[in-house]
């Protein structure tokens, strides 16, 4: 597979995951607002942009805790979670609309392509020099590691929470039953 072929594969990568991401916070608010899912498939939380999502989810998460009946030292651990995943989870919104929204340009000698530079056509000016700021980046296959990382801690996360909300929330999952 030749070099730029794996850092757009990278870029698809990227863009699942950031999916998987924001399916399972829908999963954790549908969880906490109808555990158990009366109304299939459910309407709240479709049309919220991620970032209404986010602190929704994160908010909807916060008040269903207590009733969790979780050790209070959990508890406050879950909470700090929540709020430093939610934190990465704008981070990384930033990082995809950044990286989504740019343009990727081949550059090209002798008929092949020898490097992808992104750039962000978003025009800004910087606030004390006045001066154009440019948002380009030559791309390697590693260009996401960063992003891919961050995801995967909050992934595993996300992943954890919304099973202590199965086996713990009183109004459904396995407590219920």
């Amino acid at each position: 597979m030749r070099k730029e072929e794996r850092i757009y594969q990278r870029i698809g990568e990227f863009t699942v995951s950031f999916q998987w991401i924001e399916n399972k916070l829908r999963e954790i608010g549908w969880f906490i607002v109808d555990p158990y899912r009366s109304q299939w498939p459910p309407a709240g939380l479709r049309n919220l942009t991620n970032e209404k999502l986010v602190d929704k989810v994160h908010e909807l998460f916060v008040e269903a805790l207590p009733k969790c009946r979780l050790p209070k030292d959990l508890e406050v651990e879950f909470k700090s979670s929540f709020q430093s995943a939610a934190k990465a989870l704008h981070q990384l919104r930033r990082d995809r609309n950044r990286i989504l929204h740019s343009a990727f340009i081949e550059l090209k000698a002798g008929g092949e392509v020898q490097g992808l530079l992104r750039s962000n056509p978003k025009f800004q000016i910087d606030e004390e020099t006045g001066e154009p700021l440019f948002d380009q980046e030559i791309l390697t296959p590693e260009s996401f590691s960063a992003e891919m990382a961050k995801m995967a801690d909050v992934a595993a996360f996300l992943g954890r929470a919304h099973l202590q909300l199965i086996h713990r929330y009183p109004e459904g999952g396995a407590s219920a039953q």
